[in-house]
């Protein structure tokens, strides 16, 4: 029973891995390129998407899911590459810090009868207060850095009632701040 449960995580998540098709944004040094798609996704958001501009360095950038154009957007994800699209630098998480319901599963799995019940539970939002307290551009933000001594880890704050939260194994403590203090909205049209 357990091994046919895992073979049909797996499967599902092959599937999905294989129809959900990532959309690639170019991005300069001013930053997030406003090619359709990323206009569409400010369309479509809850939220104030926030981007960094303003930066000394290209980048691209890939949306990825649960982004479906079209459909409503209670949060994202955007991965962003150097500007040949081949290393990956970092990641944003983005939704709204007040309203927003988050879902968590908890698994209880007993060996001795070789079964597993998952619950759902269905919570307000709220900022986790775990990690190290950063100031970015007077607002106040955590960071963990991860627990394997690789660089980087987890950065968050809120900004204009957007949580944000950083994740990257490339650039350090610093290096994450300084992308944090160039994150604004979106622009209307390509002018900085």
């Amino acid at each position: 029973m357990f091994k046919q449960v895992v073979s049909l995580i797996f499967i599902w998540t092959v599937s999905v891995g294989i129809i959900v098709e990532p959309l690639i944004a170019a991005a300069n040094s001013k930053g997030v390129s406003l090619d359709i798609d990323m206009q569409e996704l400010q369309r479509t958001a809850d939220f104030k998407l926030l981007v960094p501009y303003n930066l000394d360095r290209k980048v691209k950038v890939e949306i990825k899911n649960p982004y479906v154009p079209g459909q409503p957007v209670s949060e994202i994800r955007l991965h962003f590459f150097d500007d040949t699209g081949q290393t990956y630098l970092f990641a944003v998480e983005e939704h709204k810090a007040v309203g927003y319901k988050t879902e968590r599963q908890v698994t209880n799995v007993d060996l001795q009868n070789r079964t597993s019940v998952t619950r759902t539970f269905i919570e307000d939002f709220k900022f986790s207060e775990r990690g190290e307290k950063i100031n970015i551009n007077g607002t106040e933000g955590r960071f963990e850095r991860w627990a394997n001594r690789t660089p980087g880890g987890y950065l968050r704050w809120i900004q204009e009632d957007t949580y944000i939260e950083i994740d990257s194994k490339v650039f350090t403590k610093e290096e994450m701040m300084d992308w944090a203090s160039h994150f604004s909205m979106m622009k209307n049209d390509s002018t900085p």
